[in-house]
């Protein structure tokens, strides 16, 4: 079975080409818009990994991420962030992210960033 991404990005032309390459990439992507969705969502489907960006309406991409870690849940969480500057990137590594990547990045770099993340197929 495909690792399924949770992409929560509110621009929705990005939102739009990266569930296309991460499609292409062999993941399945389910996709929010807006912070309070993202939230719901990475609670009830569980996705193998999330991919957070910071600037979203209703939670920001750090509150999601401190929530999730909050509730114990430890599924991998990768900014994909234009906020490029130290204490953003030290404020959602506190909080509990696991890679941060900084727009505009190349889909090749994100797709490898959440892939690093994933378990082995071959340890699980």
């Amino acid at each position: 079975m495909n690792p399924h991404i949770l992409l929560v990005e509110d621009e929705v032309r990005i939102a739009q080409l990266v569930e296309l390459e991460l499609s292409d990439a062999g993941y399945q992507v389910n996709i929010a818009h807006d912070g309070r969705v993202g939230l719901e969502l990475a609670q009830s489907i569980q996705p193998d990994a999330i991919v957070l960006d910071w600037t979203l309406p209703r939670l920001t991409g750090l509150e999601i991420c401190q929530q999730l870690r909050a509730d114990g849940n430890a599924v991998p969480i990768v900014f994909a962030t234009a906020m490029d500057d130290p204490p953003h990137r030290q404020a959602a590594m506190a909080a509990g992210a696991n890679a941060y990547v900084v727009k505009p990045y190349s889909i090749g770099d994100l797709v490898e960033t959440i892939t690093a993340q994933l378990p082995d197929p071959g340890s699980v």
